[in-house]
């Protein structure tokens, strides 16, 4: 995906942005993004069993926010099959030859879904056993790389989906529930030392458990959509949900001190009205999207090691929106829209981190953002688009409160943060050959950045790069492509109205470029070879993540499907070529200045082997 960073071969997803900014995570349009405490988890909230596809929205939309600076990433979820009941079993192995035993991982998945007359029906069930992971020169990656909060070794973790809907004439409603449990229970969470940068040598963990409760996630989803095709001309979605995610954190130790465990809790209700109302002109047809945003979080640090300095958060947020599509000639299409956020967070009178008496209150937040964009087929298969939006998220909230000038919650006031997105571009779509370059740019007067010393700073900022997709139909049974990515940042260190700081390596990822072949030679299969370059990057900055050089690597995965038997063999081997590196954010995290090296410089994992086996009946 262009202009998404690189993967952290880890738990979270900290580091990993869109076009530089945040995104809003969504399972089948409901919000999984911790808006109020953002615990990094959103794209681990669900089996990838239960997924049926992945929709990546770049820059804000009119009909979702509430935390989308970036843009969306909305994962939808299988959907029931059409006819009598259809049964699928799978079950799979992962390993990795350097300790085949130690990393031996296993899957196993059941379902069942079809119709019967106005009744449609899914259930999918999903379990996982992961065992360790090695790096290629064969050193144990710890269960926590720290710095990413969580990995993802000797994990449990059980998926659950179910859908049930009803359909007559113009009439549909759909009810669903995702259950995701996933935990660590791991004989290698001690202490985590050995990492070095000049040596070369990846950090490694010790043997026991200094964690006081098994950390994990735990998140379930209930979804409730109905829908009519034809009220008074319109389309009408209504849809309510309820989301709740537990996350446990690790302990960590190092540099002779203890962070205390704790997790997060977090409650949403909430509902969206959509109405699609066609505008019948004959010179300039028109259709209008509208309807209300409301979402209800409530989100709670809990207790584990210690009394917890973080308050209480309740935030209620509505949003009216509407958007404008019209179609000018056969040429042109333009679209426009608004929304408008009004948001206020509750917080309590609280003691913070710091051991300041906090004053609590309310705190609010009004504002209207804008959407525009256009595109026009200059030829057959060749257009040119362009497009300008407006985007607001709230910012790292626990990390103001504990701020040793913070006396008041009103004093939060004015640290939303607006973010302006700008893009242009073409697309050729001709002869089995597609090609898109984009140009983008975004800034924000209230960005949010780190110093070295991990102080917070708010400071404007801006991020500029270019995103390149391509595929090519080679011959009728080979397909080549790639993308790729470039982005800087830089923000506004001292004030003076001059971006002269880079910023660090957790939002600015260096440039990535990915191809892909993928080949069908036999009718009973298909292999597919794809790369991942992530480049160089030394950034001038004084932010804890931007202190550290980023060293280039060069990833190699062959993947093949065949269909054995009744059923379908999945074969894949990751990292083909045993490539020895350190993901993006952990050398970001690795300051050699610091010592941290010796904790957070942790190698990706070595070659890895994974065989499934799938069956429908």
């Amino acid at each position: 995906m262009p202009g998404f960073g690189q993967a952290t071969e880890n738990l979270t997803e900290y580091g990993q942005t869109l076009r530089g900014r945040n995104f809003l995570t969504l399972i089948d349009g409901v919000p999984q993004t911790n808006t109020l405490n953002n615990n990094y988890r959103s794209l681990n909230s669900i089996s990838t069993s239960a997924i049926e596809r992945i929709e990546v929205v770049r820059g804000a939309t009119a009909a979702y926010g509430f935390g989308a600076p970036g843009g969306l990433v909305n994962i939808i979820t299988k959907k029931p099959t059409d006819g009598e009941i259809q049964y699928t079993a799978a079950a799979g192995l992962r390993f990795q030859p350097t300790d085949a035993g130690e990393s031996a991982s296993y899957t196993t998945n059941l379902g069942a879904s079809g119709r019967t007359g106005h009744i449609d029906y899914l259930l999918n069930g999903n379990f996982d056993k992961a065992g360790g992971s090695f790096t290629a020169e064969g050193e144990r990656r710890p269960p926590d790389s720290y710095g990413t909060q969580g990995g993802t070794d000797d994990i449990t973790s059980y998926n659950f989906l179910g859908k049930l809907g009803f359909e007559r004439e113009d009439h549909r409603l759909q009810l669903s529930a995702n259950y995701y449990d996933y935990t660590q229970d791991s004989d290698w969470a001690g202490t985590v030392s050995g990492g070095s940068i000049t040596n070369n040598t990846s950090a490694t963990p010790s043997t026991g458990n200094i964690n006081t409760r098994r950390p994990g996630v735990e998140n379930m989803t209930l979804n409730a959509t109905y829908s009519n095709i034809d009220v008074a001309g319109s389309t009408v979605e209504l849809q309510g949900y309820f989301n709740q995610n537990t996350t446990t954190f690790t302990r960590t130790e190092f540099l002779n001190f203890v962070y205390d465990q704790y997790e997060t809790e977090s409650e949403k209700f909430g509902s969206r009205l959509t109405v699609d109302t066609p505008i019948p002109q004959d010179a300039l047809p028109l259709n209008l999207v509208w309807g209300v945003d409301y979402i209800r979080d409530e989100t709670v640090v809990n207790d584990i090691d210690a009394v917890s300095t973080v308050p209480d958060y309740t935030m209620n947020g509505i949003a009216p929106f509407a958007q404008l599509n019209a179609d000018i000639g056969t040429s042109l299409k333009v679209t426009g829209g608004v929304r408008y956020e009004i948001i206020d967070v509750d917080i309590p009178t609280h003691i913070n981190e710091t051991g300041n008496s906090v004053n609590g209150g309310t705190v609010d937040y009004r504002e209207p953002l804008f959407n525009i964009s256009a595109s026009y087929d200059l030829l057959d298969g060749v257009a040119v688009f362009g497009g300008y939006s407006e985007g607001f998220q709230l910012g790292d909230l626990g990390r103001y409160l504990n701020d040793t000038g913070f006396t008041d919650v009103s004093q939060l006031s004015s640290e939303g943060q607006t973010t302006e997105s700008y893009e242009i571009g073409f697309r050729i779509t001709r002869n089995g050959f597609t090609f898109e370059p984009t140009v983008f740019y975004n800034e924000s007067d209230n960005g949010v950045t780190y110093d070295e010393n991990l102080n917070i700073q708010l400071a404007p900022e801006k991020v500029y790069g270019v995103e390149v997709s391509a595929s090519y139909a080679l011959h009728e049974k080979v397909d080549i492509g790639g993308t790729f990515t470039w982005l800087e940042g830089r923000y506004d260190a001292n004030g003076d109205g001059d971006y002269d700081t880079d910023l660090g390596s957790d939002r600015i990822a260096p440039h990535k470029l990915t191809t892909y072949i993928e080949a069908r030679p036999w009718d009973f299969g298909s292999l597919r070879l794809q790369t991942l370059y992530s480049g160089y990057r030394n950034p001038d900055s004084n932010q804890f993540t931007g202190l550290q050089t980023v060293e280039e690597y060069f990833l190699v995965d062959l993947l093949g499907r065949f269909q054995v038997g009744p059923g379908t063999l999945s074969v894949g081997i990751e990292n083909l070529f045993d490539e020895d590196y350190a993901p993006v954010l952990q050398q970001s995290y690795s300051v050699q200045a610091y010592g941290y090296d010796d904790y957070y410089y942790v190698k990706g994992p070595g070659r890895t082997v994974a065989l499934a086996y799938s069956v429908k009946f």
